[in-house]
């Protein structure tokens, strides 16, 4: 059964149930197209694919290149990446009992990634190998779109799940996989269509920002463009879910979704954070599913 293969700021697996209560249930009982603008970890498209046979059509988008990168050689040379994942893994294991050995290690895997200069194959493994061991499997680039997360404190982390990445290149040969701007996916779009919009969250204060996903942030003007855009799937019949964080949760006078959404569906859900540095600040905290 496939699941993500990576660990993911905002995954959500943990929503589903709460996204399955707001599923237009018209629509998924017959033939539709499933269209997820920013994919992320891919929980919620796995998950559909397992539940929903009768989708006919797939696809997916995310505008971090390194990351379609990855879904497009799981997709496409599975082999050649498992061969490279089970070197890394053995090779880090191997340093288990010397700390210092794994950060050199580590860091120098980190610089080959940010050249951006190897095989399509090896830059994915990167990408998962650095996932797997970096600090809470966080995604974070610079400027100069340079991963910039430090080393994690783990022992022995699954670097190479084999039969996992079999399994989600067998799903993914039913998506297709694309790299651009979220507005493109309309293209995609036909008769019965459902988009799923998980887009880097408004932060809930000045230190929980984790926009920086790509070397552009999404910032608030970026959320008005995505709101304008679900506008436009609204009035050309289309079916659209999206997640964000609630805001107003932290600070009852920030009606920032309230008013961008008010002509629409707002459902006010419980989700866990799981980063944070702090691990006290780690719990339960509300997000927003709204719909049309």
């Amino acid at each position: 059964m496939a699941k993500p293969f990576l660990k993911w700021a905002g995954g959500k697996t943990q929503l589903i149930k709460e996204i399955e209560t707001v599923l237009p249930s018209q629509l998924i009982q017959s033939e539709f197209t499933y269209i997820e603008p920013f994919v992320g970890s891919g929980a919620i498209l796995f998950w559909m694919l397992r539940t929903f046979p009768n989708i006919k059509k797939a696809v997916i988008n995310d505008i971090n290149k390194d990351l379609v990168n990855t879904y497009q050689v799981i997709a496409s040379t599975p082999l050649e990446l498992i061969e490279i994942l089970t070197i890394f893994e053995r090779e880090f294991y191997e340093l288990e009992e010397n700390e210092e050995k794994k950060k050199v290690y580590f860091y120098k895997k980190r610089a080959l990634y940010n050249t951006r200069s190897e095989t399509l194959s090896m830059q994915a493994a990167l990408f998962i190998f650095l996932n797997r061991t970096c600090f809470n499997g966080l995604y974070r680039v610079n400027k100069k779109n340079l991963f910039n997360v430090p080393i994690g404190r783990y022992k022995k982390p699954r670097i190479c799940d084999t039969s996992n990445i079999l399994a989600v290149n067998e799903v993914l040969q039913k998506v297709e996989i694309l790299h651009g701007d979220y507005q493109e996916t309309l293209k995609q779009a036909e008769k019965n269509t459902l988009f799923y919009f998980d887009p880097p969250y408004k932060p809930l204060n000045n230190t929980s920002s984790f926009t920086a996903y790509a070397k552009s942030n999404f910032n608030d003007d970026e959320q008005v463009r995505l709101k304008n855009f679900c506008t436009k799937l609204d009035k050309l019949n289309y079916h659209w879910i999206l997640s964000n964080s609630d805001v107003k949760s932290i600070d009852n006078d920030n009606d920032f979704f309230d008013d961008l959404y008010h002509d629409f569906f707002i459902k006010r859900i419980n989700a866990k954070r799981n980063i944070n540095s702090n691990a006290k600040k780690r719990g339960l905290l509300k997000e927003l599913l709204i719909t049309n």
